[in-house]
């Protein structure tokens, strides 16, 4: 939505025939890397290096004003924003027509008369402050940005760029301007942010998760905010194999094991990938199914119709809802599959136990390896048995890799949870896929436990089911070399493949 005002806008200024944006000279200490266009003829990114450190920064290039305009556009704005506000009635009124309108007016209040190109110029900060997030908005239009992190006052801001990884940025904020801006931040998200409480989990309204702490008590610099950009338009199982994150056979063999409603986890680090592997892999979810997901802030994205999103809620009035009673909840609605963003405290159990009761369950979940993850399940304030963890049929862990200072997703390996050991009471676990980091491929390295379970249970022979695989990671192959990575398009190929699978393969020109 705010994307269109912008392109209004910049109708606007091609009927004026004017440039909202000028060339910007590049310190001889700097060389350019890359420049592209994230709001067209409005604003542009260009990718610097330093010259003697070889160290990358990110810089927005908006419309340039001088600082006599800037003071002219400081002298407006609270009365633009009075007079829009008052005047403004979304059922009536068009938000562009009417915040042109009142610009004009106000101006015409203070006798001023601007030149067409300072009136765009204007007219960008006004709809980028109005009608978006305001100096970090540029950002948010930034399809190769994952996260957005301030850490202080008169600090850079830094994003993890998915070329360049972690980078600052030209902007930054000082104290007073920091202070305002989180507490902006907190009210466009419909959170109450104060001294009485400076921390606050939020989610955007563009879906982007939201982490705010306000003042010098809880972090020591100053403010913060931490923005998780959400995807609209998300990654898909074909994107995870363009970027090298898992291989076709992998995504074969979860999709088998989602269609037999055995559960699994994704495990790793901060930043490893987690929640876009999960994403992705419940794009094989059958689409009729009923799936039950549950957050502390939305980051799960379906596409299934048949689909109850639901989230915590602090407390009101003394009442907290919390992961715990949500997942009490979901158990009695009958969910065939259940979603749990992140594990971290007291629903484990609940969540185990409704694997053991026949539930597909999938979540994430931090842990750097397998061990790990069976360690911090046992350990408080999990407390999950050993008893139940058996019933958990696989995992992947996920890894951050770098390679020449690029940061690289890789599903790092696939574990089967086989069973306990009756003797010792050790978890019996199965490897079969391993990434090798030498070669940056994906090896096959043990036969599947749980394909052995799947047979048995549903009376189909194991060569059956490996047909299966090999079908599904040929179907997975042909997407991508067509270069089928929409989720609109992928989601209904593979509703299709459920419904028949040689119809499915003839759209994309094979017969089976």
């Amino acid at each position: 939505m705010i994307k269109t005002y912008y392109e209004m806008l910049n109708d606007i200024r091609k009927s004026a025939g004017v440039i909202a944006v000028e060339d910007v000279e590049i310190d001889e200490n700097q060389s350019l890397i890359e420049e592209y266009w994230v709001i067209e003829d409005f604003v542009k990114i260009q990718i610097r290096e330093d010259v003697e450190t070889l160290r990358k920064s990110y810089y927005i290039i908006e419309p340039q004003v001088s600082q006599d305009e800037l003071n002219l556009l400081s002298l407006i704005f609270d009365d633009v924003r009075r007079k829009y506000v008052q005047r403004f009635d979304e059922s009536e009124e068009d938000k562009f027509n009417l915040l042109i309108e009142t610009v004009k007016g106000v101006l015409k209040d203070y006798s001023l008369e601007v030149e067409d190109e300072l009136s765009i110029r204007m007219l960008y900060y006004f709809f980028r402050d109005f009608f978006g997030f305001g100096a970090i908005d540029p950002i948010l239009h930034d399809p190769n940005i994952e996260d957005i992190s301030c850490d202080g006052y008169n600090i850079p801001v830094f994003v993890f760029h998915m070329k360049y990884g972690s980078i600052p940025t030209n902007l930054i904020f000082s104290k007073d301007e920091l202070d305002n801006f989180v507490l902006i931040l907190g009210q466009k998200a419909n959170k109450q942010v104060s001294y009485a409480n400076p921390i606050v989990d939020a989610t955007l309204s563009d879906g982007s998760r939201l982490q705010l702490t306000y003042g010098s008590e809880v972090s020591t610099r100053g403010s913060t905010f931490t923005i998780r950009k959400f995807r609209s338009d998300p990654f898909t199982p074909i994107d995870l194999i363009n970027l090298g994150t898992i291989s076709p056979r992998i995504l074969a063999y979860f999709w088998l094991l989602i269609e037999h409603k055995r559960s699994f986890m994704v495990i790793g680090e901060t930043a490893s990938g987690k929640t876009t592997t999960l994403n992705a892999l419940l794009m094989f979810i059958p689409p009729d199914n009923k799936i039950l997901s549950i957050e502390d802030t939305r980051e799960i994205q379906l596409y299934h119709e048949n689909w109850v999103p639901e989230i915590t809620r602090v407390g009101v009035e003394g009442i907290e809802i919390d992961m715990y009673d949500l997942l009490r909840m979901a158990l009695r609605q009958r969910p065939d599959y259940i979603v749990v963003g992140e594990v971290r405290g007291r629903e484990a159990q609940t969540l185990f136990q409704a694997m053991a009761t026949g539930h597909a369950a999938y979540a994430t979940f931090h842990a750097g390896d397998v061990n790990q993850l069976i360690y911090r399940l046992e350990e408080e304030p999990l407390n999950v048995p050993r008893v139940l963890i058996q019933f958990l049929d696989a995992v992947i862990v996920q890894t951050m890799w770098i390679q020449r200072n690029f940061k690289k997703r890789r599903a790092k390996e696939v574990v089967e949870i086989v069973g306990l050991d009756p003797v010792g009471k050790e978890m019996i676990i199965n490897p079969i896929y391993r990434w090798d980091p030498s070669n940056d491929r994906f090896i096959e390295s043990g036969g599947s436990k749980v394909i052995e379970k799947i047979s048995e249970a549903s009376g189909i022979t194991i060569s059956e089911i490996i047909e299966e695989i090999d079908r599904r990671e040929r179907f997975l192959e042909l997407l991508r070399e067509k270069g089928i990575r929409d989720y609109r398009e992928v989601s209904k190929l593979i509703r299709m493949y459920y419904a028949n699978f040689e119809i499915a393969f003839e759209q994309l020109g094979v017969r089976v």
